[in-house]
C-alpha cells in the first residue's frame, strides 16, 4: 500500500520528455527509487523496450507509467508554457491572482508584476534595500504584500508601482507572511523569532503573536470558526484588528519546531517537534495543516486532535514549497497539497488515504531539470512553480484530473 501511495517510493521521468518523445523514434530515462535503496533506470518511448516500467497512456502533455514490480503509477504533466524572460535569476517566491497577475521575486532583487497569460512584465517594484524573500497578491489581484531582509513589509499598488504603506518593527528579516481574510491584517514572521499581527491601513503593529528562540522560516493561516472553537480572547480585540476570530496559524521553525496559535486568542494551543528543520507549511484542508522538512518528510498537523503524523517520505530532497491542491473531476474530489523538492520533483501527495478514496496515479509536474522548486501558486485554471533556473513554469490544471 505503500508503494501505491508513494509514502516510501517515487518515480522520476527526465525532466525533457515532453520534448524527447514527440519523435517516434526517441526515448526518455524514467527511474524508481525506493528511499534507502538503489535507484532502478530505464528507458521508455521510442525503440525502447522495458519489462521494468509500462506506458499505460498518453496524452498531448501528459504520460501515465506504470513500474510493474511495484505497481507504483505516476501522470507526468508537462508545462504549457514557460515563461524565462521574467527574471534571469533563481525565483524565490511567487504569487498569482485570478485578476490575471502574477508577482514574482528572484534573488537578484527583481520584484516583477506580469501577466499571467503571456508572461509579459507589466511593473518593477522597486523600494525593498535588500533582498525580497516573500511576496503574494492579496485576494483583489492588484495589491502586492512583500517582505525581505530589510526587515520590512512593503504593500504596493500592482497598476502603479507605488508603494503607500510601508511596515516596520520586525528587527529581522521577514521570510514569509499571511493575509486575514480581505487583508485589512496581515501576519509575517521573521528571523527575530517573531510572529507579527499588522493593520494595513494605519501602518501598525497590532501585537506579537508569538516569540520563540529560532528562525521562524514559514506560516500559514486557516479559518476554523466551523470545526474547533477556539478560546476566548482575555481581552476586547483592538478597533484596527479585522477577521482574526476562528483563525488558526501555523509557523515553522529553522529548530525543527511548529506551533499552533489562536490569533484572536493570541495562545500557542501546542507545539511540535519534528527532527529537521521546517521549511515550509501550508492548510491542504481547514483543520488538516501540512509541514515540509529539511530531510524530506511531510508531516500531517492535525488541528482537531492535536496529533502529527507522517503523510510521505519517499525522497530525502528537503521540501522547499507547498500548496494546497484538490484534484477532481464531476463528484469526487481528493484533497491533498503539491509539494516542491530541491531536487526539482513536484508532486501531489493526497491527505484522505482511506481505501474509498485512494488515488490509483500519483501526479507529478516536470520540466525542472533538477532546480529546486521554490514556490508554488494556483488559480481556477493553472499551476505555476517557480525555479532556481529562473524561469516560471505553468500547467494546466485540467491535466490533473481523475
Amino acid at each position: 500500500m505503500s508503494d501505491i501511495i508513494g509514502c516510501r517510493s517515487i518515480l522520476v521521468i527526465q525532466s525533457d520528455w515532453h520534448d524527447s518523445l514527440r519523435n517516434n523514434d526517441t526515448s526518455a530515462w524514467i527511474y524508481y527509487k525506493r528511499r534507502g535503496e538503489p535507484a532502478q533506470y530505464d528507458k521508455i518511448g521510442g525503440t525502447a523496450t522495458s519489462d521494468t516500467f509500462q506506458v499505460q497512456s498518453r496524452t498531448e502533455r501528459t504520460i501515465s507509467v506504470k513500474h510493474q514490480p511495484s505497481s507504483l503509477s505516476t501522470v507526468f504533466i508537462a508545462p504549457v508554457a514557460i515563461f524565462s524572460g521574467i527574471h534571469s535569476k533563481s525565483v524565490i517566491s511567487l504569487g498569482v491572482g485570478e485578476g490575471g497577475l502574477g508577482v514574482s521575486v528572484c534573488t537578484d532583487n527583481k520584484l516583477h508584476v506580469w501577466e499571467t497569460q503571456t508572461g509579459i512584465v507589466r511593473r518593477t517594484l522597486a523600494g525593498h534595500l535588500f533582498d525580497v524573500y516573500t511576496c503574494q497578491l492579496f485576494p483583489s489581484g492588484v495589491v502586492v504584500l512583500s517582505g525581505g531582509g530589510d526587515m520590512q513589509l512593503r504593500i504596493w499598488d500592482a497598476v502603479t508601482g507605488s508603494s503607500p504603506v510601508v511596515l516596520q518593527g520586525h528587527v529581522g528579516a521577514v521570510l514569509d507572511a499571511a493575509i486575514v481574510d480581505r487583508g485589512k491584517n496581515i501576519i509575517s514572521v521573521s528571523k527575530d523569532g517573531t510572529a507579527r499581527l499588522w493593520n494595513c491601513g494605519e501602518g501598525k503593529c497590532i501585537a506579537t503573536l508569538l516569540s520563540v528562540e529560532s528562525v521562524i522560516n514559514c506560516c500559514a493561516l486557516t479559518s476554523v470558526t466551523d470545526a474547533i472553537s477556539l478560546p476566548h480572547p482575555e481581552q476586547e480585540p483592538d478597533d484596527l484588528e479585522h477577521s482574526t476570530s476562528g483563525k488558526l496559524l501555523l509557523v515553522g521553525c529553522e529548530d525543527g519546531s511548529a506551533h499552533l496559535l489562536g490569533v484572536e486568542c493570541r495562545k500557542v494551543l501546542n507545539s511540535f517537534t519534528f527532527g529537521a528543520a521546517v521549511l515550509c507549511v501550508c492548510w491542504a484542508t481547514p483543520t488538516h495543516g501540512v509541514v515540509g522538512l529539511s530531510d524530506g518528510q511531510l508531516m500531517v498537523v492535525d488541528a482537531t486532535s492535536h496529533t502529527t503524523h507522517l503523510l510521505a517520505h519517499n525522497s530525502a530532497s528537503p521540501v522547499q514549497s507547498l500548496s494546497p491542491y484538490t484534484i477532481g473531476i464531476r463528484e469526487r474530489k481528493v484533497v491533498g497539497v503539491l509539494a516542491g523538492r530541491r531536487d526539482g520533483v513536484c508532486q501531489f501527495y493526497q491527505i484522505d488515504t482511506s481505501a474509498d478514496s485512494m488515488l490509483t496515479n500519483l501526479y507529478q509536474l516536470t520540466g525542472s531539470d533538477c532546480d529546486p522548486v521554490y514556490s508554488i501558486a494556483t488559480d481556477m485554471d493553472h499551476i505555476y512553480i517557480a525555479c532556481r533556473d529562473g524561469c516560471i513554469r505553468k500547467y494546466c490544471r485540467r491535466d490533473l484530473r481523475l
